[in-house]
C-alpha cells in the first residue's frame, strides 16, 4: 500500500516570502510517494534554500509554490492555483506542473525547465517573467500564455509537442514561443497578441515546415497592429510587391540549424482582407517579395504558404498582395469603318474595376472587352483595380488605316485604248459618286457607276488639255460608312 510520508519543520522566518506562506520547510526533505497526496490549502509552499522536495505523487497548492531549494520529480504532478517562482534547481522527469489560477505568473531567478506544463483554469492568463522550457508537452488548453519579452522553448521536437483548444501564447519585443524540430512535419506556432495589450488578443497561428529531418529550432510571435508603427512601413515594398498586410505582422526567427522551412500563415479574409503572398522585411529596408505562394486553408482560416525559406534575419514578416500581371493585348489594326473587340488577358481573380481611356469610339469604359472603333490611330489604356486596390495598367494601339482610293492623275483621251478614261479603278467599290468640274466649275462630268469614266467631252465636245478637279463620295466593302475624297486630274492630248 502506497503512503504518504511527511516531516515538517516549521520555524518563523524573516523573508516576505515565508511569512505569507502557509507551509515552509526550512530545511526538511519532503518525500511523496507514488499515489500519495500533499494538499496546501488556500495558501502558500516555500521551499527555503537547504529544503528538498521529492514528489513522485500529487502536491496540490492553493496559492504560490517559491522553491529556493531543490524540487525533484518523477512520474507526479504538482498543481498550483498562485505563482510558480523557482530561484533555485527543480528537475521533473515524465512530471506533471499544472497551473489552474486565473491568473498566473513563471517567475523567479533561475530558468524552469518543466518536463510537461498544462495551463488550466479556463480563459486565463499565464506570464512569463523569464525565460522558460518544456521538455515534454506544452498543454495550453484554453489559457492565454503570456511569454512578454521572454522565451518558452519546446526542446521536444515531436509535433504535437503542442497543444491547444483555445489558448494561444503571446509575446511582446523579443519575446517568442520556440520549438525544436527532427522531422519534416507541420509545426504549429499558435501566436496570438497579449489580450492585456492593445486588446482584445488577436489570434492569428503560423506554422514552420522544415524542409529536413535535422535538428532546428524556429521561433514566433505575432504583433497586432500595422508594421509601419514598428519602422516597417508598409508602403515601402520592391517592384514585385503592391500590398503588405497593415493589420498584423509576425517576427519569425531561426535560433539553430541551418534547414529551409516552408511558411504558412493564417487569416480571416473576412476581418483581414485576402492576401495571396508573403513578404520579408529585409535590405534594403523594404518589404520584399518572398517567392511563388500556394494558397489554402485550416483551423478555421485560409492560409498562404511558401516554400524553402532560409533568410531569417530581419525577424518580420507578413502577408502580402504581388502584384498581378495586365497585357492590354497587341496592337489591332482596322480599316477606316471597321470596328475591333479588344481582349486584354490578366492573372487577377477578384477584379474591382477595369477604365478604358480615353472614352472616345469605345463601347464602353468599364468592362473588360469592349468594342473599339476608332476614326483615326488611337491608343488605349486598361486600368485593373482588385479588391484589395492594387492598381495595373496597360496600353495598346488602334491602328487605323485609311482605305486607299485608286483613282489616276492623269489620263489621255487619244483612241489608243490604254487610260482613255478617268475613272476609280478599285474592284470593291460598294458605293460611289464621283464629279468632274472644269476651271470654271462647270460639272463636265458626275457617275455613280463604278465602271463608268469621263471621256474628256463635255457636250459633245473634246475639251482641252489642262488641270480638271474631281469629288468623290465612295464605300469600300467592308466598310460601314461612307467615305470622301477629292483631287486634280490632269487631261492630255
Amino acid at each position: 500500500m502506497n503512503k504518504l510520508y511527511h516531516l515538517f519543520l516549521f520555524s518563523v522566518l524573516t523573508t516576505a516570502v515565508s511569512a505569507q506562506a502557509l507551509f515552509n520547510n526550512n530545511g526538511a526533505n519532503i518525500y511523496v510517494k507514488d499515489g500519495g497526496f500533499m494538499v496546501i490549502k488556500t495558501n502558500s509552499l516555500y521551499n527555503s534554500g537547504t529544503g528538498v522536495i521529492d514528489n513522485n505523487g500529487t502536491v496540490v497548492v492553493e496559492g504560490n509554490i517559491t522553491n529556493d531549494g531543490s524540487i525533484t520529480a518523477t512520474g507526479d504532478t504538482i498543481r498550483l492555483s498562485g505563482n510558480w517562482e523557482n530561484n533555485n534547481n527543480y528537475t521533473g522527469s515524465s512530471s506533471w506542473v499544472e497551473m489552474n489560477g486565473t491568473a498566473q505568473q513563471i517567475t523567479g531567478t533561475s530558468v524552469t525547465t518543466f518536463n510537461n506544463l498544462s495551463l488550466l483554469g479556463g480563459n486565463s492568463v499565464k506570464r512569463q517573467t523569464l525565460n522558460a522550457v518544456v521538455s515534454g508537452e506544452l498543454r495550453l488548453n484554453d489559457a492565454e500564455l503570456a511569454t512578454d519579452a521572454h522565451e518558452m522553448l519546446i526542446t521536444n521536437g515531436a509535433i504535437n509537442a503542442v497543444t491547444r483548444n483555445s489558448g494561444f501564447v503571446s509575446s511582446l519585443g523579443a519575446g517568442k514561443l520556440s520549438r525544436a524540430t527532427n522531422s519534416t512535419g507541420s509545426y504549429l506556432f499558435p501566436t496570438g497578441s497579449p489580450s492585456y495589450v492593445n486588446p482584445p488578443s488577436l489570434f492569428r497561428p503560423m506554422s514552420f515546415l522544415p524542409g529536413s529531418a535535422a535538428a532546428n529550432t524556429y521561433g514566433a510571435m505575432v504583433v497586432k497592429g500595422n508594421a509601419t508603427n514598428d519602422g516597417y512601413n508598409v508602403a515601402v515594398t520592391d517592384n514585385l510587391l503592391c500590398l503588405v498586410n497593415p493589420n498584423f505582422y509576425h517576427r519569425l526567427y531561426q535560433t539553430s540549424g541551418s534547414s529551409a522551412a516552408g511558411l504558412t500563415m493564417y487569416f480571416d479574409p473576412v476581418s483581414d482582407g485576402t492576401w495571396t503572398d508573403e513578404a520579408h522585411w529585409d535590405a534594403p529596408n523594404q518589404w520584399n517579395y518572398l517567392g511563388t505562394s500556394t494558397t489554402g486553408n485550416g483551423l478555421g482560416f485560409s492560409t498562404v504558404t511558401v516554400s524553402g525559406v532560409s533568410d531569417f534575419q530581419p525577424e518580420p514578416f507578413a502577408l502580402a498582395r504581388k502584384k498581378f500581371t495586365l497585357d492590354a493585348g497587341p496592337d489591332e489594326t482596322i480599316t477606316l469603318g471597321e470596328s475591333v473587340t479588344l481582349n486584354p488577358v490578366h492573372t487577377t481573380l477578384s477584379v474591382a474595376s477595369f477604365n478604358w481611356v480615353p472614352n472616345s469610339n469605345i463601347s464602353c469604359t468599364n468592362c473588360e472587352n469592349p468594342t473599339a472603333s476608332p476614326s483615326t490611330t488611337t491608343q488605349y489604356t486598361l486600368t485593373i483595380v482588385d479588391d484589395a486596390g492594387c492598381s495595373v495598367s496597360d496600353s495598346l494601339r488602334v491602328i487605323v488605316n485609311s482605305p486607299q482610293l485608286l483613282i489616276p492623275t492623269a489620263f489621255s483621251p487619244n483612241g489608243d485604248g490604254a487610260n482613255d478614261k478617268f475613272r476609280v479603278l478599285n474592284k470593291d467599290i460598294v458605293k460611289l459618286t464621283i464629279q468632274v468640274y472644269n476651271r470654271w466649275g462647270e460639272l463636265v462630268f458626275e457617275t455613280s457607276d463604278p465602271l463608268d469614266g469621263w471621256d474628256g467631252v463635255y457636250k459633245e465636245t473634246q475639251q482641252p488639255m489642262g488641270v480638271y478637279v474631281w469629288n468623290c463620295q465612295y464605300q469600300l466593302s467592308g466598310q460601314s460608312k461612307t467615305n470622301s475624297a477629292k483631287g486634280n486630274v490632269t487631261l492630255l492630248r
